[in-house]
């Protein structure tokens, strides 16, 4: 016990940081049998060659630390929202400075993949961090429409306060009050009829909300619609 009072006070730390690697602060902290210890690590972003300092070791840390070194600073925090969105990370890879804005191949945000998969904590993480709730992908699809696509009602009403706009159409000239009655999501209906979704847009294929309700058999989602005075 004496020994390990003796490597956690704080002249022990700020010499053995500027000593050790990352790999041997790691090691450290595991010989050492603690969840964190407080050494600011440098990481090269291999992408861009810029210095990122992040604020100790930690289980969060260290997989931060080997994103950047994988991918780079901007992609690591995209690998994240596909992985397994630990917003932790998130919030990490943000205060190091990664763009919330990256993109993939096909134009998705961050914020689409965690809207499209249910991730909540994610989802206000990145709105707080300022990213553009209104990006569109090269189908022509919104965070707002992707979340509601797939019934995500809390993330929907979560973007719509951070001002996503409910007309907005894809490439189809689908709505995200058509994404969600044509897959039942009634109460993302209900949501999107109240933030003042146009209940009678038409898509390319001339159908409106309440036609793709009608032909796939949601009655919920007619009854939402029709009582909204939807035609």
């Amino acid at each position: 016990m004496e020994a390990t009072r003796l490597f956690l006070t704080p002249t022990f730390k700020e010499i053995i940081c500027r000593n050790l690697s990352f790999e041997d602060t790691v090691q450290l902290r595991d010989a050492l049998e603690i969840s964190s210890l407080k050494c600011s690590i440098l990481v090269i972003d291999p992408k861009t060659q810029r210095k990122i300092i992040l604020p100790g070791v930690n289980s969060t840390t260290i997989e931060a630390y080997e994103l950047i070194k994988r991918y780079g600073l901007d992609l690591a925090l995209m690998e994240v929202s596909v992985r397994n969105g630990h917003n932790s990370v998130i919030r990490t890879l943000i205060t190091a400075g990664a763009n919330v804005d990256t993109v993939d191949l096909s134009g998705w945000t961050i914020l689409m993949m965690a809207s499209v998969n249910g991730r909540n904590s994610m989802v206000q993480t990145l709105i707080t961090a300022k990213a553009n709730v209104e990006a569109v992908n090269h189908n022509g699809m919104t965070a707002l429409m992707l979340a509601s696509y797939n019934g995500h009602n809390s993330i929907v009403q979560t973007l719509i306060t951070a001002g996503a706009k409910v007309e907005a159409v894809n490439r189809l000239g689908w709505t995200a009050l058509m994404l969600a009655s044509t897959n039942n999501h009634n109460s993302v209906v209900q949501t999107l009829v109240k933030a003042g979704a146009d209940l009678n847009a038409v898509s390319q294929s001339g159908w409106t909300a309440l036609k793709y309700a009608s032909e796939s058999g949601h009655n919920l989602v007619v009854q939402t619609l029709t009582a909204a005075k939807a035609k």
